[in-house]
């Protein structure tokens, strides 16, 4: 049974993002198309996909809304999820890059040493965020949230705090980080709170720092020995980064599991690999469409990172079309903000209702 469970969860997180990432992962050229890269794709879908279902189910769903929201999000992933599938099946040229960018055939032996170094570095990160969970006041509202959507299924009309129903809390509402925990274990069997301190900090760790060599492939094309050194740079800023309890990097290995965590650590950071991949070559247009996503995808972590994303592509997209002396790149980085600007709006109109 755990087994099957843990077998589920791993279905959840890693091989169902990732056939829904090979969907936009055509957006993204040749040497960007790996398997992180696509993975990464991926998970921005996902997550404009699980808010685009999910508000208008919190809003106007009292009874039942947890089950109705895993049903109807749960189809459209699972069809997103086949239709990636049979793109991979029927378009193999396209993706015939994904293990020669990730996996190289040779290395040397300086390579090989910051391999390992980051390696371990990274497992002491994940061996200490599965042992070590850190609990704080959040976990007596966020958590005891996907908790509640699991156990009583209704999408925040309980006050974690008393038990007792409340009107909807909408400054919190929008913002579904804990209820798409709550998802994962509904669909592996596995208890809410061991979702959000066990299982996802794996999950996201390893997601950020897909990311991160995302990131260093771009800055050091072609140069797989300062990649690596970037990755290992990036891991002890993160272990080292506990300066004050606001800073990104205590977020990160603290609170992994909470929205603000995601947001600072890998939707903001996605929007800078996205606008490398433009910056460093020709400006690949459809990129807009994955922004977008993020846009969207950024209010699954928290109201606010919607606003910070909008405004970061927006300004990243000024600098572009200065940069490549093409106007209609603005317009295009502006009309990726839509998403999240409809986001803002019915938050707006939520909170004033």
């Amino acid at each position: 049974m755990i087994v099957l469970q843990i077998l589920m969860l791993i279905f959840c997180m890693v091989i169902l993002p990732f056939g829904i990432g090979v969907l936009p992962g055509r957006w993204l050229k040749k040497e960007d198309r790996t398997l992180t890269g696509i993975w990464i794709s991926g998970y921005l879908v996902l997550f404009a996909l699980f808010e685009l279902v999910g508000i208008p189910v919190v809003l106007f769903t009292v009874y039942h809304g947890f089950s109705r929201l895993c049903l109807i999000f749960g189809l459209l992933a699972g069809v997103g999820f086949l239709a990636g599938v049979v793109r991979l099946l029927k378009k193999k040229e396209d993706y015939s890059s994904l293990l020669e960018g990730s996996f190289p055939e040779k290395r040397t032996v300086e390579e090989w040493v910051y391999l390992v170094l980051f390696a371990l570095l990274l497992g002491f990160q994940l061996y200490m965020a599965f042992t070590r969970a850190s609990f704080d006041g959040d976990d007596a509202y966020y958590g005891v949230q996907g908790l509640i959507a699991q156990q009583q299924d209704t999408l925040y009309r309980i006050n974690p705090n008393t038990g007792r129903s409340a009107p909807l809390d909408i400054r919190h509402a929008l913002a579904l980080m804990p209820i798409y925990e709550a998802f994962l274990g509904k669909m592996s069997g596995i208890h809410a709170t061991i979702i959000a301190h066990s299982a996802a900090p794996i999950g996201l760790i390893l997601l950020t720092y897909a990311l991160y060599f995302q990131i260093g492939r771009r800055l050091f094309p072609g140069k797989r020995t300062e990649i690596l050194r970037f990755l290992i740079l990036m891991a002890l800023f993160q272990i080292f980064g506990n300066v004050s309890i606001y800073t990104s990097e205590t977020f990160f290995l603290t609170r992994t599991w909470q929205g603000k965590s995601l947001c600072g650590n890998f939707m903001i950071p996605a929007i800078f690999w996205l606008y490398l991949c433009m910056f460093r070559g020709e400006a690949q247009q459809k990129l807009f469409f994955l922004l977008a996503f993020l846009n969207l995808a950024s209010g699954i972590s928290s109201s606010l990172g919607v606003l910070l994303t909008c405004l970061l592509t927006a300004g990243l997209g000024l600098l572009l079309a200065v940069s490549k002396k093409r106007p209609g790149i603005l317009v295009k980085a502006c009309l990726s903000c839509v998403p999240g600007s409809a986001y803002m709006l019915t938050y707006l109109i939520a909170s004033h209702m």
